[in-house]
C-alpha cells in the first residue's frame, strides 16, 4: 500500500511524499494521522492548482485519494492589486483570488471598474496630475523665489504685499502676506502661494513651472 502525507493546517497534499507504508509487522501495516491512503491515481491538475483533502475520513479512519482529493486554485506568492485602493499585496493562502483583489497591475491616477473589469482613470485625472506636479516642484529658498518673480515680472517683495494687500481678503490675505514677508522657504503645493502666482498674478501654470525651475539656479 502506498500513502502520501498532507499539511494539516493547510490540507494540501503533499505529492512528492508518495512512498509505501511502514508495517508494524508482517500482518499490521502502520498509516500516520496524517496521510492519505493513494487507493487510485490523482486527479488531473493545471497551473496554479494544487491538490486539496477534503470531506471526512472513511469508516476506517482514513482519507483516501478516490474518496478525499480534489484540486483547488493556488495563488500564493502571487502579486495582486486591491482593487480600493491599489495597494500591492501577496497572496498567502491557498484558493481562488479574493473579490476585493485582481492580477491587473493599475494605471496612474486609476480606479477599479467592476463593470469594465479594468483600471480606468479617475474623473479628476487631470487636477491629481497637476497636484502632484507642484508637490515634484521641489522648495525653494526665500531669496531664490523672490529674486527670479522680481528678474521675470519686475514685481519686488514689497510690491507683492501692496498686490497682496489690495486683491485678497481674510485668511488668504493673512498667510500670503506672512509667507512674503517671513516664509524661509516656499513650495508650490502652498495653496494659498499657488492661487496668488496663478490667480492673482495672473502666471500661466506651465510657466510658472518654468520659473521655479530657472528659480532653483539663484544663489
Amino acid at each position: 500500500m502506498k500513502i502520501y502525507s498532507y499539511n494539516e493546517q493547510t490540507n494540501e497534499l503533499l505529492v512528492n511524499t508518495l512512498r509505501a507504508a511502514d508495517y508494524i509487522d508482517a500482518a499490521t501495516i502502520s498509516i500516520p494521522f496524517n496521510s492519505v491512503i493513494a487507493d487510485a491515481e490523482l486527479p488531473a491538475k493545471v497551473k496554479k492548482q494544487v491538490f486539496m483533502v477534503t470531506g471526512k475520513r472513511n469508516t476506517d479512519g482514513y482519507f483516501t485519494v478516490s474518496q478525499n482529493i480534489a484540486t483547488v486554485e493556488d495563488y500564493r506568492s502571487e502579486k495582486v492589486y486591491l482593487k480600493e485602493t491599489g495597494e500591492q499585496v501577496t497572496i498567502t493562502e491557498i484558493g481562488v483570488l479574493p473579490d476585493n483583489v485582481t492580477t491587473l497591475s493599475p494605471i496612474p491616477y486609476s480606479e477599479w471598474s467592476e463593470e469594465t473589469g479594468k483600471w480606468v482613470e479617475k474623473s479628476n485625472v487631470d487636477e491629481l496630475r497637476l497636484w502632484d506636479k507642484r508637490k515634484d516642484a521641489g522648495i525653494l529658498s526665500r531669496s531664490q523665489i523672490l529674486t527670479e518673480i522680481e528678474l521675470q515680472h519686475g514685481k519686488s517683495k514689497d510690491k507683492l504685499v501692496e498686490i497682496a494687500e489690495r486683491e485678497l481678503i481674510g485668511a488668504h490675505l493673512i498667510k500670503v502676506r506672512n509667507t512674503i514677508l517671513e516664509a524661509q522657504t516656499f513650495t508650490l503645493a502652498n495653496d494659498d502661494i499657488w492661487q496668488f502666482f496663478t490667480e492673482t498674478l495672473n502666471i500661466d501654470q506651465d510657466r510658472l513651472f518654468r520659473l521655479w525651475e530657472e528659480a532653483k539656479k539663484n544663489y
